[in-house]
């Protein structure tokens, strides 16, 4: 059916329901049809035009006030919503339970046309005010609904194509709508998708707050849809009884909001909840299996809760976790590959070398992460258990440098405490010492550590009898140690006993990965939610990096402090002196820049397709139809895309 022929008949729907008869069925979309009908039987006649004018802005804040959680955990779905939407005549709009729009983003011409027909802040858009409209008649069907042009009951509003899915509270409640509402000349093919995904995104983040005390698991079936709109979540208490679960996880456990009050987490799952966080935090930053009662297997990431881990870990076990908190996690290796060719080379080399005993020498700009490999390195080889020890080699001064290193007896020297002390080296028995700015460590102390990493035997100053040591060497430095050896300043025969597998960290202006070690920074930092705007991006792009990953993370940790409630840092969040840099440099971007790892509506609607298709088992016919296509168009779409 064309779309002139579709409309068409709907204006002869319309006149029909004029002439006082009743709501043909058939003709218009099941949803359509039912918000008409009620529309009608409610008295609503279908040729008003009616004009309301939006509440006064101390009612506004008191209802703003009121829903300030909901707000608070939407804005930066909606504004990553909106950056996709970004060019098109639309607006996206999030409403209370009521129907009441509570913030509005969007392009202003168009905003400006919106509110002509009192699409803002502050106005009701419910069934009974606006007859029908996608974001009234969501909150009817509690469901997401799509109203095309004249499919709107009042005809004033016929100028809009809306998608609205309602927002679920842990609960089970509708607590808000999001829409975005269009010209309806504008394509609309992706909207319903993309406003779906941002609604379960915005349920999602309702539970890490509503939440935040207890054990929370996040689940699949396949690990790499954990983090993602498919994955379940469900939220235990301390004591194993299950609080909330959200709407995938209701149905990959087969269970409904009606009778999931009162089940045990016993009830779902093999073994223990206090044996899954045991299993989590060895398993960080990997998926840890589980078992369902079916034999159904899954994997999860636990997220214990502020208060979780003291109410379900016994007091030994607590102390044990505390003494061992500082130790790297197994899979921080894995964590450093974030999709730059160079690094995934370095890691590549890295794993070949583990449990060979193979001494590693990292060489690499100040601040590109040298530290950081170094303990993933100790992580994931066969000592991950043991200490890993560090010392500067260039922030001690010269005249400690060998008491540190090696230890000393009592009596060594003025001053030396009556037990003596045991040095770095002794402290790393059994584990990783890992030796940073190795260039820096003075020539008499080069032969020491030359005699303990050949003898495998330390002696602490003022000692006299060597005890043996058993320690995997990990060095670092930011200069050519091969120059360093050729201009005299250091050892060639060390040189060779540490540069067992020498490993070039790239600086981050060479690196292609930014995007992800600013998601990867932003999550450390416990702000997933915070996103760059696009001119943002742009000056991090073009940006000289001189202090790398460690400059990357002092910048983003002083916009997050400037943010103020913001969820998008702009130029105005940066600090001076990363401006001042930029404007000092070649704006040409010195970086192998790639898009790949920025969100962007293709890659949206690559992951959209993907699902639904897999979802429905490979039919066309539903997937298109869970997409809000036709099914011609999700033919186009997949061989354009090359997902056939």
């Amino acid at each position: 059916m064309t779309r002139s022929t579709y409309h068409a008949r709907i204006r002869d729907a319309r006149n029909q329901l004029l002439d006082g008869g009743s709501v043909p069925h058939g003709v218009l979309p099941e949803p359509i049809e039912r918000s008409w009908s009620r529309c009608a039987n409610t008295g609503l006649s279908v040729e008003l035009n009616p004009s309301i004018e939006p509440m006064v802005n101390r009612a506004l804040e008191e209802i703003r006030e009121k829903n300030s959680r909901l707000l608070h955990q939407a804005r930066p779905e909606m504004e990553n919503l909106h950056a996709q939407i970004f060019g098109t005549q639309s607006m996206v709009i999030l409403t209370d339970a009521s129907g009441t729009i509570l913030h509005v983003l969007g392009n202003p011409e168009f905003i400006g046309k919106a509110q002509r027909v009192a699409l803002q802040p502050g106005v009701t858009w419910s069934e009974g005010n606006t007859g029908t409209n996608a974001i009234g008649t969501a909150l009817v069907e509690e469901a997401p609904v799509f109203v095309m042009g004249a499919e709107h009951y009042f005809s004033q509003n016929a100028f809009l194509n809306c998608s609205a899915a309602p927002i679920i509270d842990p609960y089970g409640k509708a607590i808000g709508v999001l829409d975005v509402s269009g010209d309806y000349r504008q394509p609309q093919a992706h909207t319903m998708a993309l406003v779906r995904m941002s609604a379960q995104m915005i349920e999602n983040r309702l539970f890490g707050v509503e939440f935040a005390r207890d054990v929370t698991l996040h689940f699949h079936s396949r690990p790499e849809f954990i983090g993602t709109l498919w994955e379940g979540i469900a939220v235990f208490s301390p004591s194993g009884r299950l609080q909330a679960i959200n709407r995938s996880g209701m149905m990959q456990l087969g269970v409904n909001g009606a009778d999931h009050a009162g089940l045990e987490f016993r009830n779902l799952f093999e073994g223990t909840l206090e044996a899954l966080l045991d299993a989590a935090r060895t398993a960080l930053p990997h998926s840890t299996p589980l078992a369902m009662r079916s034999g159904h297997r899954l994997h999860t990431k636990v997220e214990p809760g502020v208060m979780a881990m003291a109410a379900v870990s016994s007091p030994a076990r607590a102390a044990k976790v505390a003494a061992k908190g500082d130790l790297p996690n197994p899979g921080m290796l894995e964590a450093l590959d974030t999709g730059d060719a160079q690094m995934h080379k370095v890691i590549s080399s890295v794993k070949k070398v583990l449990g060979r005993e193979i001494p590693i020498l990292i060489e690499g700009e100040t601040g590109t992460g040298k530290e950081l490999l170094a303990k993933a390195i100790h992580a994931a080889g066969k000592r991950g258990k043991g200490p890993f020890v560090a010392i500067n080699c260039a922030s001690i001064p010269e005249g400690l440098i060998e008491a540190e290193l090696f230890g000393y007896e009592e009596g060594a020297f003025t001053g030396a405490k009556r037990s003596g002390v045991p040095g770095k080296i002794m402290q790393a028995s059994g584990g990783t010492l890992f030796l940073d700015e190795i260039g820096e460590m003075p020539m008499q102390l080069q032969a020491r550590l030359l005699r303990v990493l050949q003898e495998r035997e330390i002696v602490p100053l003022g000692g006299a009898k060597g005890m043996p040591v058993d320690i995997a060497v990990v060095s670092a430095t930011n200069r050519k140690l091969r120059e360093h050896v050729e201009q005299g300043n250091f050892r060639e025969d060390l040189y060779y006993r540490l540069n067992g597998l020498r490993v070039p960290l790239p600086p981050l202006r060479q690196r292609s990965d930014l995007h992800a070690l600013v998601e990867r920074i932003l999550s450390e930092e416990n702000e997933e939610h915070v996103i760059l705007h696009p001119d943002t991006q742009s000056m991090f792009a073009r940006h000289p990096w001189r202090g790398n990953v460690r400059q990357l993370r002092n910048v983003l940790r002083a916009a997050l402090a400037f943010l103020e409630g913001d969820h998008v840092i702009a130029r105005h969040h940066l600090p001076e002196d990363f401006i001042e840099e930029l404007e000092h440099v070649n704006p040409t971007p010195t970086r192998r820049t790639s898009r790949a790892g920025i969100l962007n509506i293709e890659a949206a609607e690559i992951d959209l397709i993907r699902q639904a298709l897999a979802d429905e088992n490979g039919n066309v016919t539903t997937a298109a139809s869970r997409l809000g296509i036709s099914r011609a168009t999700l033919y186009r779409k997949v061989k354009r895309l090359n997902l056939a």
